[in-house]
């Protein structure tokens, strides 16, 4: 058993003591399902399928009816948590309350009492078992009485229309063709809702869905803080908060908290790759991941006519036009049937473009969803005896050229995740006509720096991100020089590998681990037609 220090002892003991009775008790987090959520603004509750929910310890004190430590723990953490938060209670305690010794402290745990005995020698605290702990219980009582889940993503009531608009618009994927700066506005005169702009966000790689603006004025300032704020973290967090905006995303299945995914379901989501997230933006609210009742029936209305205006108008946009064009769509809504004119605004596209006018550095053909979260992403050197029985598996890729003879071996990116997940990376590449090579580009960082990112060339002229290098960091720039050096080394030749195993086999895979094999060019930027990348920040919310 731990006991306490004499440097503690001593340092405790100096304290006032104070003629109360304290309780302390370690009881579970109860199980609460909900239907969207499953998180609390007072406690984090686990959800229902979970097997052992979280323990919280209470330290309050019985005469003044004042919680002095409060703490949630693993439930597989032994007594010693408990004697941290009574230390706690002590020295630091919560609220007003000042630091002091009890006179006496109850609980209600035979095993637990003679513990805290040992544990306090020297303190002269009294430590008794008690059967009930009252105020313990009716604290625990009502933080559960209090406990409310937070409202869901969406209204209930509309969620079956909007995710039914929603899923036209990921099917529509208008961001195929629209740019960010290319506003069409839509008449609404409901919901509290007069004339909205809506922004595309996905051809440069953002996030893919629609931004409906409540004012010309606030997506303006928008692009011109972003720019003006580009070099501080700080003031672009805030920029990206004062946007007065409705919105609605997707996530890929990765990204999507699991009690959100079933609500979705449940309401008629099939698509089983993206997921719809919706909330609000305003300078005085801040980010909002959900939508109220008004908001959502505004949000479906606007969604609505975009997508009957996109069904009519879409093909007008291709390579790169934006005319002059729009229409009065129909829409059926809990208000009654709407009438809503949606038009282009071809002039406020270029005023926009013009306040965001950045060098063409951005590559809209450049995407980052190649790899699944967790990917290990390591540029290292393959033995030459593994790799001609690596040749032969399954799914490879073989250059007729034979590798030169130096060296002891070839370079290798080597990209290692789970079984699943490996399958996933190599049915990627197939769908996206093998890798044509690898490249380094230079690209600069959103909030400055200088950066190598590693791209993979695919064969369809797409490029994936695989990762990026500081080159402000010895480790990282050398990292990657030597590496481009041992391609050149091989008339600028290198192997792509994945591998499975998550465990042991992590960073070091045997040869029973590989499912992939590709032989590869490493290319400059200008073979691919590349300058400097410039980074950016993602929409989060």
């Amino acid at each position: 058993m731990s006991t306490l220090n004499k440097a503690t002892l001593r340092r405790l003991s100096q304290l006032k003591r104070i003629n109360s009775v304290w309780e302390g008790a370690r009881r579970p987090l109860p199980r609460k399902s909900y239907s969207y959520n499953d998180a609390s603004n007072v406690l984090h509750l686990p959800p229902e399928d979970r097997e052992d929910p979280p323990e919280c310890i209470l330290w309050v004190d019985g005469s003044l009816g004042m919680v002095r430590a409060m703490d949630v723990v693993e439930p597989d953490v032994g007594n010693d948590a408990f004697a941290r938060a009574l230390i706690q209670a002590i020295e630091r305690p919560q609220g007003p309350a000042q630091p002091a010794l009890p006179q006496k402290i109850l609980v209600a745990d035979r095993e637990l009492q003679f513990y805290l005995r040992g544990v306090l020698q020297g303190l002269d605290i009294t430590v008794e078992y008690a059967e009930t702990l009252p105020l313990i219980n009716e604290i625990f009582s009502n933080m559960l009485e209090h406990t409310t889940a937070p409202p869901p993503m969406i209204p209930p009531s509309m969620a079956n229309q909007l995710l039914e608009q929603s899923a036209q618009l990921w099917k529509n994927a208008p961001w195929k063709q629209l740019m960010d700066h290319q506003v069409i506005a839509i008449e609404m005169n409901c919901c509290d809702l007069e004339r909205l702009f809506a922004v595309v966000m996905g051809k440069l790689g953002l996030e893919e869905g629609v931004l409906f603006y409540r004012s010309y004025a606030s997506l303006a300032q928008f692009r011109q803080r972003l720019l003006a704020s580009e070099d501080d973290e700080v003031m672009m967090e805030e920029t990206f908060l004062g946007q007065d905006c409705l919105f609605n995303l997707f996530e890929s299945r990765e990204d999507m908290a699991e009690p959100d995914m079933r609500f979705l379901q449940m309401h008629g989501w099939t698509n089983q790759e993206v997921y719809p997230v919706f909330g609000s933006l305003h300078p005085l609210e801040g980010g909002r991941p959900n939508l109220y009742e008004e908001e959502a029936q505004g949000l479906t209305i606007a969604l609505s006519a975009l997508n009957q205006f996109y069904k009519q108008h879409g093909r007008k946009f291709k390579h790169d036009q934006f005319p002059e064009c729009g229409g009065v769509y129909t829409v059926e809504s809990a208000q009654g049937i709407q009438e809503i004119p949606v038009q282009t605004m071809p002039e406020l596209a270029k005023e926009l473009a013009e306040i965001t006018a950045v060098p063409e550095y951005r590559e809209s053909r450049i995407g980052d969803n190649l790899l699944p979260e967790g990917t290990l992403i390591k540029l290292t050197e393959m033995p030459r005896s593994k790799q001609a029985i690596l040749r032969s598996l399954p799914h490879v890729q073989l250059d007729p050229e034979p590798f030169p003879q130096k060296g002891i071996g070839v370079p290798n990116l080597l990209l290692q995740t789970s079984r699943p997940k490996a399958t996933q990376i190599i049915k990627g590449i197939a769908d996206r006509d093998g890798i044509g090579g690898i490249c380094f580009a230079p690209g600069v960082g959103p909030l400055g720096g200088n950066y190598e990112v590693l791209l993979l060339v695919m064969g369809n002229g797409e490029l994936q991100i695989i990762t990026d290098f500081v080159m402000d960091d010895p480790q990282d720039s050398q990292q990657s020089k030597q590496w481009q050096t041992r391609c050149g080394n091989m008339d600028n030749r290198c192997v792509v590998t994945i591998a499975m195993g998550v465990n042991k086999a992590r960073g070091n895979p045997d040869l029973s681990h590989f499912l992939g094999y590709y032989e590869v060019k490493l290319m400059t930027p200008d073979e691919i037609g590349l300058q400097v990348l410039q980074g950016r920040i993602d929409l989060e919310f």
